[in-house]
């Protein structure tokens, strides 16, 4: 609306990949992954629900911190 666009543009390519982790079957426990990573609570899950393991959770944490290590400047 203040015709920002550019600035909406580089915050929506930095958000993108992890607003696609709350469009995929495990999204609780990536949620409570990141939580965990922010130090706001932990991955633990209740059941049916297993934490993260192997391949899937070193995928999420790649993301997390190129996420975290690239936060744009607004």
């Amino acid at each position: 609306m203040r015709g920002e666009t550019k600035k909406a543009d580089e915050l929506y390519k930095w958000f993108l990949p992890l607003l696609r982790m709350d469009t995929v079957p495990k999204f609780v426990q990536l949620i409570k992954l990141v939580q965990q990573e922010a130090g706001m609570g932990h991955e633990r899950v209740r059941a049916p629900r297993c934490v993260m393991a192997g391949a899937e959770h070193k995928a999420a944490l790649e993301t997390l911190k190129a996420a975290l290590a690239k936060l744009p400047k607004l």
